[in-house]
């Protein structure tokens, strides 16, 4: 019998108390209520049948930023991107993990382009991928988009970045650090962080 999967929407609120160390200030930064955040923990214990935050340690793996990128293709020719006005004869290729066009737009100066219009795709590999074809302009995640940046397949068409609303940590128990292989696989995760960064 296949197993289900933990239920995904209880993540958010689990990273969050864990790094904070309090429900209270995960649903501040969450925006929600202290009962929604202690209700989505709950259910996460539920399914994993193990109490989930005190003695845990939370350390930094990574933070990011959010800047447009694209296939190199569309810096060539008539409709080339020069300038972030550019943007109003591109498509915007949306992800809905990701900061909105909307925010970026406002940072860069630029009220002449429409930031709702164009696809929106469920995935980030899709929006990035579309990106990498020419098909648009993607919100690249600097973690997300690294290896097609150092492979020429994505460009950065202009430097203004916006950093993350939230940040990767890896959650464990205090004590756990004492089992080699918990240790390895921890160092190995942080080792791995640095070099996207």
């Amino acid at each position: 019998m296949r197993r289900r999967l933990p239920p995904l929407n209880a993540l958010p609120s689990f990273e969050a108390a864990a790094r904070h160390l309090s429900f209270s200030r995960a649903a501040d930064e969450l925006r929600v209520t202290h009962g929604a955040v202690s209700r989505a923990v709950r259910n996460l214990e539920d399914y994993l049948g193990v109490q989930l935050y005190p003695g845990l340690s939370a350390e930094l793996l990574m933070k990011e930023d959010h800047f447009p990128v694209c296939s190199p293709k569309l810096l060539k020719g008539r409709n080339r991107l020069r300038a972030p006005a550019d943007l109003a004869r591109h498509t915007l290729l949306h992800d809905v993990f990701t900061v909105d066009w909307a925010i970026w737009l406002h940072s860069a100066g630029i009220d002449n382009v429409d930031p709702h219009r164009s696809p929106t795709f469920l995935s980030s590999d899709h929006a990035i991928q579309a990106a990498v074809r020419g098909e648009g302009v993607v919100l690249g995640r600097s973690a997300l988009v690294a290896d097609d940046l150092a492979a020429d397949r994505l460009v950065r068409p202009f430097e203004l970045s916006l950093p993350a609303s939230f940040a990767y940590y890896v959650v464990y128990p205090q004590r756990a650090l004492q089992r080699p292989s918990v240790k390895m696989f921890r160092d190995w995760l942080m080792a791995e962080a640095r070099s996207c960064v």
